[in-house]
């Protein structure tokens, strides 16, 4: 390995250092984009479309916030409701079990159970323990009573309390609101077995006369469990955190809220919204509405610091829209993992959530999205349900990316290889016009032509792989693919795969060593070693780099997810292979017709030297020849 390698994996290095880097935040840069966005927000909620003329505007600041003796909100006419009794039904298919109440009239628990915790406890509950439904209706009543509907009691009017769906099954489940005089608040939900959307429609038949301005918000409350294994270094942003936020899709355009101040934070947006979103490492929460709305609202509360793995980060999301002429809503709702084909079925631009650049590298998009959707995921499809392990799969993956880089790799091999068979004569070079450096430039220059060698040849490669390394290293850490799939020590694909827990905690590294890091690294030095062996003029600098960068990266990748880890791993080992492959089959350099065409004087030194030294040989051969004659002699008498 020569300068131009070295240079290249150091570039390398330090796009990835580079990349850590502005993962922290910048206090000063953080607040003045949250002063840019406050004043957008601002601008933007200026221009809310009024009520209609005919209705009456309703004063927030008005609003009436009163409870009864027990402490409880008091809703004006909406506390005339009818049902009393807290009923719970549940739903089950292959894919979910979900217990539905009728305090809110709406889902209360939300079980995966094809995905399990991360301690293998129980399949993943999406949602914070309650007793009250995750959606609800907020709407400031002609009363000026700021109503909940997840604090009214509803009647179940499905008369199952046990609904059960096979793939191809659906069903239906309703609730009402029911007031003294009659109005009635009707939620209708229909669920697919063998998908994770749900559809839910709204009937205001004769309630809507009591919401103010006709204007209400649909809201996801309670936010998303947590559901990782929280590991790794005090302060990491790569704990489930760094991945939890909001979205909002409106207009064409996705937009991401995630504050990192502790505390209560909102986001509002204006016009009619594609959807909105919630979302931790793995899981997400989607609202979709069908009907035309007018904003919606985000908010986080955060509770303590944001790059604290201990952390609780909630996120609820809200749609904010008024009742139609015909007393109608419709909405889709998701609620399960990340994964891409659920996803797509569900809405055509829901895929954008599944994060495929790090942070910061959003500019690689162009890249990183199109080459997820249709080459890795297809991948990992058709082989991980081929050969039953996704282990085996990121091995498959890791000979498949040797194979397709390999025009880059051999030329970089090559250029390596050249430069070290020449690192005599540009020394030589140097030497010589050592006081001249524009003809030591121009006489390198004139070598390298000749020699049909390009000094960056080595390192340029390595640079046109990095959108394809970017793209592995962000898939790689949230990819739900990788989650509670096993191989070899590896219990999770996606978490560090730790075989050492240590009693103290290491900065960077953290409490623990990962196995496939190891390998990684151990990879990584005999690769570097390798390419140094036959290095004409050892390099100090190049000796250090040997185990320096192996063990930064130690450090750095520790944390990481194990599959990362050893996609990498395989990586390595396949590129030393690679490169013994390359190194034999590589062209050798005519250096006497090299330096004859470059500089005769040369040329000529070169040619008696090679003379001199046929000389010396025939010579030895001679005097071994007669030295085997007066040995056989010698014998005989």
């Amino acid at each position: 390995m020569d300068r131009n390698a070295v240079i290249g994996f150091v570039l390398i290095f330090l796009l990835l250092l580079a990349w850590m880097w502005v993962t922290t935040p910048d206090p000063e840069e953080l607040e003045r984009r949250q002063a840019e966005q406050q004043a957008e927000q601002d601008t933007l909620t200026e221009e809310v479309d009024p009520p209609d003329e005919d209705e009456e505007e309703v004063d927030p600041d008005a609003v009436e916030v009163e409870e009864d003796e027990e402490g409880d909100p008091v809703f004006g006419v909406f506390d005339t409701y009818t049902a009393q009794d807290t009923v719970e039904t549940v739903v089950k298919s292959p894919r979910y079990e979900i217990t539905f109440t009728t305090v809110g009239g709406g889902p209360s628990k939300y079980k995966l159970l094809r995905h399990k915790l991360y301690d293998s406890t129980g399949p993943v509950q999406l949602i914070p323990d309650t007793t009250r439904s995750a959606y609800a209706l907020e709407f400031i009543s002609t009363e000026n009573y700021q109503v909940d509907t997840d604090q009214l009691m509803f009647e179940q009017l499905t008369p199952e309390n046990e609904i059960e769906l096979d793939s191809d099954d659906e069903a239906e489940l309703q609730y009402a609101l029911t007031l003294e005089d009659g109005s009635r608040l009707i939620y209708t939900y229909r669920f697919h077995g063998d998908r994770h959307r749900v559809d839910f429609d709204v009937e205001f038949d004769g309630v809507e006369q009591y919401i103010g301005g006709r204007s209400y918000e649909m809201l996801w409350r309670p936010g998303l469990n947590k559901t990782e294994r929280v590991r790794g270094t005090v302060g990491s942003r790569f704990s489930e955190a760094m991945y939890t936020k909001a979205y909002s899709r409106a207009g064409g355009v996705l937009e991401e809220f995630q504050p990192d101040d502790e505390g209560f934070s909102e986001q509002l947006i204006t016009g009619d919204i594609d959807w909105v979103a919630a979302k931790t490492k793995f899981f997400t929460q989607i609202i979709k509405p069908v009907n035309d709305t007018e904003g919606a609202t985000l908010t986080a509360d955060i509770s303590g610091e944001f790059d604290d793995p201990e952390s609780v980060h909630r996120y609820s999301t809200g749609i904010r829209s008024r009742v139609t002429q015909d007393g109608t809503a419709q909405y889709s709702m998701y609620v399960g993992p990340l994964e891409y084909s659920q996803l797509r079925q569900f809405d055509a631009t829901g895929y954008e959530m599944v994060e495929t650049s790090p942070p910061f590298f959003g500019w690689l998009d162009w890249f990183t999205a199109p080459f997820v959707r249709w080459i890795i995921l297809p991948f990992f499809g058709f082989f991980g349900s081929l050969t039953g392990s996704i282990g085996i799969t990121l091995i498959l993956f890791a000979v498949a990316v040797k194979l397709a880089l390999y025009p880059l790799t051999k030329k970089s091999f090559q250029s390596m290889a050249a430069m070290k068979e020449l690192q005599p004569e540009i020394k030589e070079i140097q030497e010589k016009y050592k006081d001249n450096p524009q003809k030591m430039q121009e006489m390198q220059l004139k070598l390298f032509k000749k020699a049909k060698v390009n000094p960056l040849g080595s390192c340029l490669p390595m640079l046109l792989q990095m959108p394809i390394l970017i793209t592995f290293f962000a898939f790689f850490q949230n990819a739900i693919e990788l989650r509670e799939e096993s191989f070899l020590w590896a219990d999770d694909l996606s978490a560090p795969d730790i075989i050492i827990n240590l009693p103290f905690t290491v900065p960077l590294l953290g409490d623990h060593i990962a196995g496939f890091v190891l390998i990684m690294a151990a990879s990584m030095v005999f690769m570097m070693k390798m390419s140094g062996q036959s290095q004409a003029a050892p390099n100090p600098a190049l000796k250090a780099m040997q185990y320096v960068m192996p063990v930064i990266l130690l450090f750095v990748f520790n944390s990481f997810s194990s599959g990362l880890s050893l996609y990498y791993a395989m990586f390595n080992i396949l590129s030393v292979g690679q490169q013994q492959l390359i190194n034999k089959s590589a062209p050798k350099i005519d250096k006497e017709e090299l330096m004859e065409s470059i500089d005769k004087k040369k040329a000529k030194e070169m040619k008696k030297e090679r003379v001199k030294e046929e000389k010396e040989k025939r010579k030895e051969e001679r005097k071994r020849k007669q030295e085997e004659q007066n040995q056989e002699t010698e014998s005989t008498k």
